[in-house]
């Protein structure tokens, strides 16, 4: 056989090849864009936490990856999570909804155990969502690629889809009421082009939390500050708890935290020296048991100093008792004397 006869023959028997795989992948389950339910249809409310699953991100079980986010499927009609869509070498299998134990934009925490499906059982008109899916709006213009999808943790209802498209902040989050259809590589939109902008900017909750350590890292002001710091976030508002040492320290603190890409609230709740000498004196002052007693008390990043006299030792000794049921305070020193009889 002539040798270009033959690469003729191999060539279209790949093209031959490409289109059918093109064919299988459009007409399987999943593999096309499915219309979702209008906004307004769906009855259930979200009413927990938000998860977020990232696609193409791993997935484990105890710390040990069991493969990498493929897909993730929902109902179009409730916007429910089916399941997930796992890789593991050219190996794929499908994962309830169930078995999801947490996902935080970094890696979907699975249960050790969940019922296996099989491969090839039909899925309904699930739809499917894949990693850089095509976002577009009602004109067909282009907004970004999928990156996430979050979903409320309590009732398992998609909420929103994480778009990465242009401008800064790059990414933001884009309410499921907004997709009318979406399949594995294509997301379609009611919003205008012009409308991008005005949606929510997103980050995850770690990506909060370890940019606000990095910012009040910079401020050598700040050095005692970072040490009884506690920055909790979820769905991207912040709350901060520790010690400062006045009001002034502490607006720095949440300054810092504001300017992190994707804080939509920053909730205050640091202790300055003062407010919390001034709380332990006032409820040294209020207790019948202690009201007689004459201190002076110095607050220093939780730790607060009594001293002074007491009339007894059943008073001296309420005071650390008092102090220590104040707010705030995680040690006591008391140095308070009995006062002598004149």
């Amino acid at each position: 056989m002539d040798l270009t006869l033959a690469a003729v023959i191999i060539m279209g028997a790949w093209v031959v090849a490409i289109v059918a795989a093109g064919l299988v992948m459009s007409l399987r389950p999943g593999g096309v864009a499915v219309r979702l339910a209008p906004a307004g249809t769906t009855t259930s409310v979200p009413s927990g936490r938000r998860d977020e699953i990232l696609l193409g991100g791993d997935a484990e079980v105890f710390g040990n990856i069991r493969g990498r986010v493929r897909a993730v499927q929902l109902r179009p009609q409730s916007r429910q999570l089916q399941d997930v869509e796992l890789a593991s070498g050219l190996e794929g299998r499908a994962v309830p909804a169930s078995a999801i134990v947490s996902a935080d934009g970094q890696v979907l925490r699975l249960a050790d155990r969940w019922p296996e499906a099989p491969w090839d059982e039909p899925r309904d008109d699930a739809v499917t969502l894949r990693q850089d899916a095509t976002v577009g709006s009602a004109e067909g213009k282009r907004l970004g690629k999928l990156r996430l999808v979050c979903f409320d943790a309590s009732s398992g209802t998609v909420t929103a889809l994480v778009v990465d498209g242009r401008g800064t902040p790059s990414r933001r989050l884009l309410p499921i009421e907004r997709v009318t259809a979406a399949g594995p590589y294509r997301v379609t939109t009611d919003l205008k082009a012009t409308d991008w902008t005005m949606l929510q900017p997103f980050a995850t909750d770690w990506e909060i939390q370890q940019g606000i350590i990095a910012q009040v890292a910079t401020d050598p002001a700040l050095e005692t500050v970072r040490r009884s710091l506690r920055i909790d976030v979820e769905d991207q508002r912040v709350r901060l708890r520790g010690y400062v040492s006045d009001v002034a320290q502490a607006e720095r603190v949440a300054q810092l935290a504001r300017s992190v890409p994707g804080v939509l609230q920053v909730q205050r709740e640091l202790v300055s020296d003062d407010d919390l000498a001034s709380a332990v004196s006032e409820a040294i002052r209020r207790d019948p048991a202690t009201s007689a007693a004459q201190v002076q008390v110095i607050a220093r990043g939780g730790t607060v100093d009594i001293a002074g006299e007491a009339p007894d030792r059943a008073t001296a000794r309420r005071i650390e008792s008092v102090a220590r049921q104040v707010s705030g305070v995680a040690v006591v020193h008391n140095t308070v004397a009995v006062r002598q009889a004149s």
